[in-house]
């Protein structure tokens, strides 16, 4: 009898070291997949970036301020570049993953030779910009917000304004269309942005890590929320665009294995406002710009130029 009890407990020993373990693994995944989203790291830039980037550092510029909604700790920096002839239109660029201002090179030159001010933002845990997380456009929607209203009390009521994001910086865009704007917000133009970060999440953990996403989003997702400040999935690019009520061109490269191509099509049916897709031939994730230069310049410049008058 005694010997039994012995070897239940020993049962009972390894059963409990097992579901430690179990338990010390998912936690573990959890928080890598946490920080490989949401923590603060910058991409190497490719050649026509670090080109893009040497004009960048050349052309007048200004360093604008503001603070984060709701965490007065996080302190937050972008980079105006007023266009060469004095406008009233300004286009607010929204960078992508892992990215910030100074990686948008190429495109504030494409719409500084298009003759616009550009404003572009470093979001939380990103370049200059305070914030240990990013929080993947959800809270930046908030910030953009400030923005925008910091542009009118600087440029003044009569200026025109367009949205425009990567990757992202494109759910980023999206994101803000489904916000209260001052009437000076025009348009907007988003580039192979995602539906949803839960989805994105989803998409990534399956296809490029070949792991069952469901257990470590639906943890994940809590863990993660006293680092980030928000549940992310509660953060629906969707349901944002339900409510907007500006005009948007929808650009996706068709060979997207990152944000994924059927993705542009569930943004493209959640808008109700007037809108535009674009889908580019034998493009990855964020190259339209590289694959298609002259026809993007022309087909975004002609997009805002038609809402910015």
């Amino acid at each position: 009898m005694a010997e039994k009890r012995k070897q239940s407990r020993r049962w009972l020993k390894i059963l409990i070291g097992i579901l430690i373990a179990v338990i010390v693994i998912y936690l573990g995944i959890c928080f890598y997949f946490i920080n490989y989203g949401f923590g603060r790291k910058t991409k190497t830039p490719d050649q026509p970036t670090r080109e893009a980037i040497e004009w960048l550092n050349k052309t007048p510029q200004q360093t604008w301020h503001e603070t984060a909604v709701g965490n007065k700790d996080i302190k937050l920096v972008a980079r105006y570049v007023p266009a060469a002839e004095k406008t009233n239109k300004t286009i607010v660029v929204a960078h992508g993953w892992h990215e910030n201002s100074r990686l948008m090179a190429r495109y504030i030159k494409m719409f500084h030779q298009l003759g616009y001010n550009v404003l572009a933002p470093d979001g939380r845990g990103s370049g200059r910009s305070g914030g240990k997380y990013l929080s993947f456009g959800w809270l930046d929607r908030l910030d953009y917000v400030k923005w925008i209203h910091q542009i009118i009390d600087r440029e003044g009521s009569n200026v025109e304004i367009g949205l425009f994001g990567v990757s992202m910086g494109g759910a980023t865009v999206m994101n803000v269309s489904g916000q209260k704007l001052p009437p000076q917000v025009k348009c907007v133009v988003e580039d192979c942005g995602f539906s949803s970060i839960h989805q994105e999440f989803y998409d990534v953990i399956t296809h490029d890590f070949h792991i069952p996403a469901g257990p470590i989003l639906a943890g994940g997702a809590y863990l993660a929320q006293p680092m980030i400040g928000f549940n992310f999935n509660d953060a629906n690019t969707l349901k944002q665009l339900a409510k907007d009520k500006l005009p948007i061109l929808f650009i996706h490269g068709d060979k997207d294995d990152f944000v994924r191509t059927y993705m542009v099509y569930q943004n493209y049916h959640a808008t109700k406002a007037p809108k535009e897709i674009w889908i580019t031939k034998n493009t990855g994730h964020a190259h339209s710009l590289e694959n298609h230069y002259q026809a993007y310049k022309a087909k975004v410049g002609a997009f805002f130029a038609q809402y910015l008058k």
